[in-house]
């Protein structure tokens, strides 16, 4: 009963995070339609795209990547004590601790843009005029990094006291703020991508300023006080180090293929962003949210000693998870091509843009359940604080995904990039899992291995059934809203067909997801 429970928790931990986040992606969708309009897969756009991908790999490494899944651990284990003043002691420390090292990051980055622009994007150098603009965009984005660390921070504090809708609110802020930029200054400004590199320093500013009341609430004073002496700041820091590069294999894979992609043909290393944010939307609805969630849950099991629930949470989450993702991953696959038509392709997006990004997006799907079932394993060794596996993995899998890179894009072009990404993200869940397992012992891969493969069978039939109908609906010339129309009623019914497949396959699996899910909605919605 209580292992019940907790499951309701997570999945209610789960929705309270799903939920912004699906409004934050709309929004997204809605920032990267005026992307696509003003500039589309040209030089302002390949410009901004490497420039915005700079400061946000920094971000996401010393941020998400490295800094939360070292502290959230560390933090949850002296809530749980009985001394509520080290605990707000350390927070604070660790607070001014990290903003100081933002701040000289910061400087540096500004100070060096055209050395990393460099390392990010050799092929820009040929291509007039996009090289000094990219350097000159880094530069005006880097401040971007201190503030959405220490949003990150807030973030992971806020989780640690079963606080998520807050913390995953925030993006929402990031994108009204470019939207509102763009829609007020891009249609008059003589280069609309400086209005973008702007907009995103005052979207990281309100990511931050959100949460700060939040955060006093619960009893955190910022008093000023920076102490690298504290020994749960330097413990947090040697969690960090190899965290920086462990947890974040795929965002370094990723800049790396941008990187790769900045020598093909112009608009390759754009098409790799529009794809990969369509890649983002499916994960951000449940995968990106059920790692939120479960990061505080497994510290705290871990905090208890209850290893064994550690195991029933993750044998869990990785059923639930590919329920949901085998599905996304086929629905992208067969509609990649009127996705990306009905999405993007208009004003500077023309067909050419299409094809390069529907290329991609049909290569990132294939990796999505694994870059789900990923972010699902990872929170579990940051819990037991073991940042340094994932190192070692991480390691093997960047060596594969340039090999796997370099073999495939003189076939497939940029699609090959996006392809090898899938392929090395395989490699690292699987690697991932087996070390795990050595680490605490079975997860009863069994059970969700077999309810994975039913859905991966469900899911398959559904795309097929997919691919085959959308050219009989014959709306790729027609207008957007038919076409919109069409694809979300494409959608809509792909989901009606994976649930009943499903429902005939595996009706256990499918009555005890739907039931947990009906309970925690029941729970949640009691007085």
């Amino acid at each position: 009963m209580q292992h019940d429970d907790r499951k309701h928790q997570l999945i209610r931990s789960t929705a309270a995070v799903a939920v912004p986040t699906l409004v934050s992606r709309l929004l997204g969708y809605v920032r990267d339609l005026l992307q696509a309009y003003y500039l589309g897969t040209g030089t302002s756009a390949d410009a901004f795209t490497i420039a915005y991908t700079i400061p946000n790999l920094f971000r996401r490494l010393t941020g998400e990547g490295a800094m939360t899944p070292a502290f959230v651990p560390t933090f949850t284990e002296l809530k749980g004590g009985p001394d509520r003043q080290r605990l707000w002691r350390f927070g604070n420390a660790f607070f001014w601790d990290l903003a100081l090292v933002m701040a000289v990051m910061t400087v540096l980055g500004i100070l060096f843009a055209p050395g990393l622009v460099k390392v990010i994007a050799y092929g820009f150098r040929d291509v007039a005029g996009k090289w000094g603009l990219t350097i000159f965009m880094t530069r005006v984005m880097f401040p971007y990094l201190f503030f959405i660390t220490l949003a990150a921070l807030a973030s992971g504090v806020l989780n640690s006291f079963g606080r998520f809708f807050v913390p995953a609110s925030t993006p929402i802020l990031f994108n009204i703020a470019v939207i509102a930029a763009v829609t007020g200054w891009a249609g008059d400004a003589r280069e609309p991508a400086l209005v973008f590199a702007a907009a995103v320093v005052i979207g990281g500013i309100l990511q931050l300023a959100l949460q700060v009341p939040f955060l006093w609430k619960e009893g955190m004073r910022f008093t000023f006080g920076v102490s690298f002496r504290d020994p749960m700041v330097r413990r947090v820091g040697r969690l960090m180090v190899p965290g920086i590069f462990g947890s974040s294999v795929y965002l370094i894979n990723f800049a790396l293929s941008r990187m790769i992609a900045s020598g093909l043909e112009e608009g390759s290393a754009s098409a790799l962003y529009y794809a990969s944010r369509i890649e983002e939307l499916s994960l951000g609805l449940f995968s990106i949210a059920l790692a939120a969630a479960l990061l505080p849950a497994f510290s705290a099991h871990v905090a208890s000693h209850d290893i064994g629930e550690l195991k029933k949470t993750l044998a869990f989450s990785l059923k639930l998870t590919s329920v949901v993702s085998f599905p996304a991953a086929a629905g992208l696959m067969a509609l990649n091509v009127p996705i990306m038509r009905t999405l993007f392709e208009r004003g500077q997006f023309g067909q050419g843009s299409t094809a390069l990004s529907a290329s991609c997006l049909l290569f990132f799907a294939l990796g999505l359940p694994f870059i789900s079932g990923v972010k699902v394993i990872a929170p579990a060794f940051f819990s037991l604080k073991d940042t340094r596996t994932p190192v070692a993995i991480g390691i093997v899998v960047m060596f594969v995904n340039i090999a796997a890179s370099l073999l495939l894009m003189g076939s497939l072009r940029v699609g090959g990039l996006a392809l090898a990404l899938s392929l090395s993200q395989v490699l690292n869940f699987v690697l991932l899992l087996v070390w795990l397992e050595r680490k605490v012992g079975p997860t009863d891969r069994g059970r969700w291995l077999a309810a994975a493969a039913k859905a991966a069978v469900a899911a398959a039939a559904m795309g097929a059934a997919l691919r085959l109908a959308w050219p009989a609906l014959g709306v790729d010339g027609a207008p957007f809203a038919v076409r919109a129309a069409a694809l979300l009623g494409a959608i809509l019914a792909g989901m009606a067909i994976y649930l009943g497949l499903l429902r005939l396959i595996s009706p256990a699996d499918f009555r005890s997801v739907v039931g947990l899910l009906r309970k925690a909605a029941a729970k949640e919605s009691s007085p």
